[in-house]
């Protein structure tokens, strides 16, 4: 039996080679990392991945099925994000369809949705087991129909202080096996991408001497259109109105979706690339990729930074609350 890939990609190796000096097997990303608080060139191979990050355990299926299909959505991907870079137009309905679909599937597979439900299932089942060993007649109600359904088996040993004591002092912690992820992961596809098909779309063209668009470790920016405070609980929505989204296509091209703007392509100046930029670079979550340090970004109107500089600007994302 031929090995199987183990080193999986939630960012295609093929999107990211749009960001390098070349598409070619040797292609080459210039990378800024918030966690090494560092800069380095790397081949596309060598970010965005993580070992069995689609390997799926289910009864009858090949534990690599989800990865090869992905393997083989992302081929077609690759023909429509190559078609739109050296045409620096929209491709046909195919080609459109394909990148909404990308665009789907990368804005919700990723560590940090990952890590962001694994916390969230974490807080409710906690919650649960609280309530479980609030009293010793609840415990031990629910421990009985436990062990008739067969999902434990009785230990005298195991008393219901010990269990107290041991759900109190969190002397546990949850993990959500990755079949259940990647499961989750294509049913929001399947939520996300009709909301991405309802937008308006505008394809931007990076001015020459702009230092060009980069992308992330999370390239799908969705944000509010008009920036003020709304307070900690209301965060915008694939399907909310008065919402963006940023999606870099390549070092030449980038795609901006709203429910009520205009569609079609648009030529921008130095400086809406870098505030292009800015919004990426805000949104991404350990690092930033681009074809070599001269690229422009900026997080306010006005204020425009190199590239080189990023480093200084770039909080770790333990710092982000996220």
């Amino acid at each position: 039996m031929a090995s199987q890939a183990r080193n999986h990609h939630w960012i295609p190796q093929c999107y990211l080679k749009g960001f390098a000096k070349s598409r070619s097997k040797n292609a080459q990303l210039f990378v800024v990392d918030a966690i090494t608080r560092a800069s380095f060139v790397t081949s596309p191979r060598n970010v965005a991945s993580a070992r069995d990050f689609n390997r799926v355990e289910a009864e009858g299926v090949n534990a690599n099925d989800i990865e090869s299909r992905y393997a083989d959505f992302e081929g077609h991907a690759a023909r429509a994000l190559l078609h739109m870079d050296e045409s620096r137009q929209f491709g046909d309905q195919e080609d459109h369809n394909l990148i909404l679909n990308l665009i789907a599937l990368l804005s919700v597979r990723n560590p940090r949705m990952r890590e962001s439900s694994r916390r969230f299932q974490e807080q409710v089942i906690k919650q649960i087991m609280s309530l479980t060993v609030a009293n010793k007649e609840r415990y031990e109600r629910s421990l009985a129909g436990a062990v008739l359904a067969g999902e434990v088996q009785p230990d005298p040993d195991v008393t219901y202080e010990s269990m107290r004591e041991f759900v109190e002092g969190e002397q546990y912690t949850i993990e959500v096996p990755t079949t259940r992820h990647v499961e989750t992961e294509l049913q929001l596809v399947d939520t996300v991408l009709p909301l991405l098909g309802g937008r308006s779309w505008i394809l931007l063209r990076a001015a020459s001497g702009s230092g060009g668009f980069v992308t992330s470790d999370h390239p799908v920016a969705l944000y509010w259109t008009e920036a003020c405070d709304r307070g900690p609980f209301y965060s915008p929505g694939f399907g909310l109105k008065g919402t963006e989204v940023l999606f870099p296509i390549s070092h030449e091209l980038a795609m901006v979706g709203t429910f009520d703007g205009p569609h079609g392509t648009h030529d921008s100046t130095p400086e809406q690339v870098a505030l292009a930029n800015g919004v990426i670079i805000r949104h991404g979550h350990r690092q930033i990729y681009a074809r070599d340090d001269r690229f422009r970004y900026a997080f306010a109107p006005g204020e425009i930074r190199k590239g080189a500089d990023l480093l200084r600007d770039l909080p770790n994302p333990s710092e982000r609350g996220r």
